[in-house]
Parts: structure tokens; C-alpha cells; sequence
């Protein structure tokens, strides 16, 4: 009994590891390759005479909607059954690999690795205070929703300090990722499952 009850402490661990390492690599990616969803947005809005914004300025107003978005399509990609047809074709390859497949998460990760940054981001969101807020009642910063989620333009001088960018790229972004990739996710699953022919076979009697 007590075995039964560390093996699933392990793996409730592991799956909650898993989720945060998904969140740090993501996070890594808004801060570091984020140029590289959306500077062909940014050439082809410059090109379709859409913006005259430098790539800089774009990058800074547009990157939430575009890392939402790129999450999204993300989440489209079956991963997992890629990753399950290149094993096998690994094995067939080289047949001294074969070994007993890995037992998979009865949830996948991908689908709750929103929740550790959403859960940072509330608190990030709540305890943020602008350099305008009042003595009386600084939680009432005014422009908290603005400064997280509004574009670049509609940010006022009070809500952009030193911590601006690390916020937009290490919280709110992140965050909207993973939610639009679990949405996707579900969506995909969804959409691809197969019904299951006996349960419809029942219903079918019922109804009958």
C-alpha cells in the first residue's frame, strides 16, 4: 500500500516537472526566438503596406497575438504520433533498441502546462503596482490589464518600467501560449478520435 502511494507521488511529480519544464522551455523561446515568428509577419505586413513600424517596435506591440497564435498551430501538430512513428522506425532499424515503450501520461502534460505560469502570472498580475498608483491604495494601479495584455501604443508612461518586457515575455506570453496549444490540443483530439463503434452500438439499441 505505502509502495502504491510513493509510485504515484513519483509520478505525479514527474508529470507536474514535465509541465514546468514545457513552461521554461517556452518562456526560452519568447525571450530568445521570438524574432523568428514574427519577423515574416512583420516583412509581410511591411511588403502588403499594412505597418510602417520598425521589426523592434512590431515585435514589441504584435508579440502576444502572434505567440497565441503560433501556440495554437502548435497544439495541431500530433507530436506524440510522431514521435511514436519515428521509434518504430528507429526499432526497425536497429533492432537492438527494442525495448519496452515508455508508459504514457494518463494526461499529457502539454494540456496543464499552462497552469504553473498562469498561476505565476496571477500573482505577478495582482502585486504589480504602477508608478502612478495611489498612496492610499496602491493595488488600484490604474492600466494593470493594459500594461499586461494592451499593444505598445496604449501603454502610458506609468506603466512601462525596467520590468516591462521581462513580463510580456516571461509571463503573459508564455501563458498565452500554452493555453491556445492545450486549446489546440483538445481541439485536435477532438476532431481525430475515433468513436468508439460499441458505445455507438448501444446507444443505438437504447434509442431503438
Amino acid at each position: 500500500m505505502r509502495l502504491c502511494y510513493i509510485l504515484t507521488m513519483l509520478k505525479a511529480i514527474t508529470w507536474c516537472a514535465k509541465c514546468l519544464f514545457i513552461y521554461f522551455l517556452v518562456a526560452i523561446a519568447a525571450i530568445r526566438f521570438s524574432w523568428i515568428f514574427t519577423t515574416p509577419i512583420w516583412q509581410l505586413a511591411t511588403r502588403m503596406q499594412w505597418t510602417h513600424l520598425t521589426r523592434l517596435v512590431y515585435l514589441l506591440s504584435y508579440f502576444l497575438p502572434i505567440f497565441a497564435a503560433t501556440g495554437f498551430l502548435f497544439g495541431l501538430v500530433p507530436f506524440g504520433k510522431l514521435g511514436k512513428a519515428l521509434g518504430v522506425l528507429f526499432r526497425s532499424v536497429v533492432p537492438s533498441a527494442n525495448q519496452l515503450p515508455p508508459e504514457p501520461d494518463a494526461v499529457p502534460p502539454i494540456l496543464w502546462a499552462w497552469l504553473p505560469v498562469t498561476l505565476a502570472f496571477l500573482i505577478r498580475f495582482v502585486t504589480w503596482q504602477s508608478r502612478n498608483a495611489s498612496v492610499f491604495d496602491a493595488h488600484r494601479s490604474v492600466g494593470r490589464v493594459e500594461r499586461f495584455f494592451g499593444p505598445l501604443y496604449g501603454q502610458a508612461p506609468g506603466l512601462l518600467d525596467a520590468k516591462w518586457i521581462t513580463d510580456r515575455f516571461i509571463f503573459t506570453g508564455p501563458m498565452l501560449f500554452l493555453i491556445a496549444c492545450a486549446i489546440a490540443v483538445l481541439l485536435r483530439h477532438r476532431l481525430t478520435t475515433p468513436r468508439n463503434p460499441r458505445a455507438e452500438a448501444e446507444r443505438g439499441g437504447e434509442s431503438a
